[in-house]
């Protein structure tokens, strides 16, 4: 399968997760697992909350097992509160991509999507789908 096809179809099963969230916390966690249960549970998937300096992780899908370097893989060197964009980090065969989320123009929380150990090549295609994996959540979660 193409990478673009697959992207595609990842994109149609991502709206749905709004049409059956119950709220806005709900709307994302089903974002998550879609793209979990998609990636044949080959992802690890976090969702930051960012509150007054404070990053806490929220949910996580695919985290046990994880070595604390793989968990903290890219945290090192990013200041969370101010990406405005997403993020890529690469080491080795691991691949974290950070997207950020904003709420009346202040950071509230990241989203992680991690390869551990995998041979995978981010393209451009890749980066562009979590630009609008971004604005569909923060639209979305606008909404409610």
């Amino acid at each position: 399968m193409k990478k673009s096809d697959f992207l595609d179809g990842l994109r149609l099963e991502i709206g749905l997760a709004y049409d059956y969230a119950e709220n806005k916390d709900d709307f994302m966690v089903r974002v998550l697992k879609t793209i979990h249960a998609i990636n044949k549970k080959k992802v690890i998937l976090t969702i930051h909350s960012y509150n007054q300096g404070e990053y806490t992780l929220s949910y996580a899908l695919g985290m046990k097992g994880l070595s604390k370097e793989e968990e903290e893989l890219g945290r090192g060197f990013l200041f969370i509160n101010r990406l405005k964009a997403v993020t890529y980090v690469r080491k080795n065969r691991d691949h974290v991509l950070f997207l950020p989320l904003y709420e009346e123009g202040e950071a509230a929380y990241v989203i992680t999507i991690k390869l551990i150990g995998i041979d995978y090549e981010f393209t451009k295609q890749d980066m562009i789908f979590a630009d609008e994996l971004i604005h569909f959540i923060e639209s979305k979660r606008s909404s409610f």
